[in-house]
């Protein structure tokens, strides 16, 4: 039985805690917030333990896992300190503030015997494992194409540079990542952004294009005004069909995937998980976080290998710093490895 204890009590640290109960091979022991009365509130519901101090809690011997659900300030120092304590770590997204502290955060993982999962769970979206089913017979893939935006006009911390981050950075990295998930090594990045929110401090709309070393371009269209804004579109275009796709965060019935051949157009059918695999919070990304979570546990029980997760969340970063690169110096941006 591994024995979960969660920083951040927020609308994730409470998805971490319900999703990680209903594991046979998980406990949730222990609750941390900045605002001490919500770490008690959901430690109540628990039958667990409250920290007043992250680092008491990451520190516990009778923790074996911690779910880190803070601002994406704070992830570099909290990750580290669970390094140092070996404490296998699920990590939300996005992965650190900066690229540099992403690159010292996957380094320090790296070279340990931790097990770490970004949480990319869209990658466990069942639209998106069809689309993948699919890719396997496109032949060579031109572009991929996502629109993802939402009305949020109010200002909150995530809107402070210190603290949160942009639209792309909170919303695009999970684009980034599928897209590097599909196209691989990348090359140049080129963004225009955007900030109309009054006391923002980060971008509310953004442009990004990536360029893949395989001559494929990603183009990545997120923004905080589409009132109307509800799924995540997507479109590949490759040698032999067209796919296109949606699913939201809200309703299972925006999942949908269409591919377009020689023959027309042939709507895919999507499996639906059962309603009990299914978080109330955001239902129409169905059991997607089931998946990953189960998918953890089973990684770091088996001794499965997934260190390719804190790369792409290394590479998350690295993307996300060149499109700020590129707006600030009108020019496209080279990040090769």
């Amino acid at each position: 039985m591994y024995r979960i204890g969660i920083l951040g009590c927020g609308k994730m640290g409470k998805i971490y805690a319900r999703i990680f109960a209903r594991n046979e091979s998980a406990e949730v022991v222990a609750f941390y917030n900045r605002t001490h009365a919500k770490a008690c509130e959901l430690a109540g519901e628990y039958g667990a333990e409250a920290f007043e101090d992250w680092r008491k809690l990451v520190s516990d011997p009778k923790i074996d896992i911690v779910g880190i659900c803070t601002s994406s300030n704070e992830h570099h120092a909290q990750l580290l300190e669970c390094v140092k304590h070996k404490k296998h770590v699920l990590i939300e997204k996005p992965f650190a503030a900066t690229a540099g502290e992403a690159e010292e955060m996957m380094s320090a993982v790296l070279a340990s015997d931790v097990k770490v999962l970004v949480g990319f769970q869209m990658r466990f979206h069942p639209v998106i494992e069809k689309v993948g089913e699919l890719l396997k017979n496109a032949g060579s893939i031109y572009s991929v194409d996502f629109y993802f935006g939402m009305y949020r006009p109010e200002v909150t911390w995530r809107h402070k540079s210190d603290q949160g981050g942009g639209v792309f950075k909170e919303l695009g990295s999970h684009l980034v990542d599928l897209s590097c998930m599909w196209l691989g090594d990348y090359s140049y990045v080129s963004s225009v952004n955007r900030t109309f929110g009054e006391g923002r401090e980060v971008e509310d709309l953004c442009q990004a294009v990536i360029e893949y070393k395989n001559g494929a371009l990603a183009g990545i269209s997120c923004n905080y005004w589409d009132r109307n804004g509800r799924a995540i579109h997507g479109r590949i275009m490759a040698e032999n069909f067209q796919i296109s796709f949606s699913f939201s965060s809200y309703d299972k019935a925006d999942s949908k995937v269409f591919l377009y051949d020689s023959t027309g157009a042939h709507e895919i059918e999507i499996e639906f998980p059962p309603e009990s695999d299914v978080d109330e919070a955001y239902p129409g990304h169905l059991d997607s976080f089931k998946k990953e979570i189960d998918y953890f546990i089973d990684a770091v029980s088996g001794g499965i290998d997934i260190s390719a997760s804190v790369r792409a969340g290394a590479e998350s970063m690295l993307i996300t710093e060149a499109a700020y690169a590129s707006q600030s110096k009108r020019a496209f941006i080279n990040v090769e490895r």
